[in-house]
């Protein structure tokens, strides 16, 4: 977070990456390094200056105020994280003293008045950040107009790329050597650990299918065998193999549809649960922050209708193959044999 690396967009740069079409809200951020003091200890946080108006425009940060509320323009107070204000024994109304160090490396102090407590999902928006007005962050950086970033929020996805293009473009006829970028260039280690749990996803799904198919073709194979007899008796009768085997068939196919019926519907009550309710992390310790897994509260489950309709069908299909080669063994007996099998 050091401060020699600032950008520093005028108004009307600003204005203009605002009023492009697909953007629906820009948020300038100031990050700096400062020492929080409650007047007997001290602990180090990241101070986060931004403009309450725009930042609201572009977060939800405000719906997760569990006390108090977010500071509005003009006033000098801060908001804080739940967890940092219940280790540094404060709560709303308290003073708080930020201790910084200024871009010619002098100190400085912010003192505020805390204005609301956050519990947001990010666990470290709840350790260890300040959220400060950024016109006294500013101030006190003594940076003028400097932001470390401005974020930009789209109203589309696949608006991202076309609105880069279109502010880097600005960047250039400026001759500012910065550049925009998706937050997904940010987040790397996030996406890689997205994709590890779609992995994840595809072996369990793979094992669990596994299982079930293997469960499909045990139960047609024993039907099979324990109808042996039964199928000595249809060929005496004048059916072909090909006829008793379709039989089997129909049956095997009419197992799939309806344990493929059954699990689906237990699959949707499981996923509804997840997904509405979600799996409260209470039970197994609460804030997973302290192991070093980003994740408070609940855990919430995501619907995925192609994997419905993929088990669905691969349940028929299976079923209806498996039945082949055991009914195709049974029915190539000789009648005599099969009716005298034991």
């Amino acid at each position: 977070l050091p401060l020699e690396n600032l950008i520093y967009l005028n108004q009307e740069m600003e204005e203009s990456i605002n009023n492009m079409d697909g953007v629906s809200g820009v948020s300038p951020e100031l990050r700096f390094k400062a020492n929080l003091n409650n007047g007997i200890d001290e602990i180090e946080v990241i101070g986060l200056g931004i403009s309450i108006e725009q930042y609201n425009e572009v977060f939800a940060t405000q719906n997760h105020v569990v006390e108090g509320s977010m500071f509005a323009p003009g006033e000098s107070k801060a908001v804080i994280g739940v967890s940092l204000a219940e280790l540094m024994d404060l709560k709303v109304n308290d003073y708080i003293t930020l201790l910084v160090r200024t871009k010619e490396d002098t100190f400085n102090t912010i003192d505020l008045e805390i204005a609301g407590l956050l519990y947001a999902p990010n666990p470290m928006i709840n350790n260890g950040i300040v959220f400060v007005p950024l016109g006294i962050a500013r101030q006190a950086l003594n940076v003028e107009n400097g932001i470390s970033m401005m974020v930009v929020k789209i109203k589309k996805e696949k608006e991202i790329n076309p609105t880069i293009d279109n502010i880097n473009q600005i960047f250039q006829e400026k001759n500012m050597n910065i550049n925009a970028y998706s937050w997904k260039e940010s987040a790397k280690t996030v996406m890689a650990i997205r994709a590890a749990e779609d992995a994840e996803t595809v072996v369990m799904l793979i094992i669990i299918l596994s299982i079930g198919m293997i469960g499909i073709i045990n139960n047609v194979i024993l039907s099979a065998l324990e109808r042996t007899r039964e199928i000595g008796m249809m060929k005496a009768l004048g059916m072909r193999e090909w006829e008793i085997v379709s039989v089997f068939m129909v049956e095997a196919t009419g197992l799939g549809i309806f344990g493929g019926l059954a699990g689906c519907l237990l699959g949707f009550a499981g996923v509804w649960w997840i997904t509405e309710i979600g799996y409260d992390l209470s039970y197994i310790g609460g804030d997973m922050s302290e192991w070093g897994v980003p994740i408070l509260d609940k855990v919430y489950g995501v619907w995925n209708f192609s994997s419905f309709v993929f088990i669905f069908f691969f349940g028929i299909v299976v079923a209806l193959f498996s039945s082949i080669a055991p009914a195709y063994w049974a029915a190539h007996k000789e009648p005599v044999k099969a009716i005298y099998h034991r």
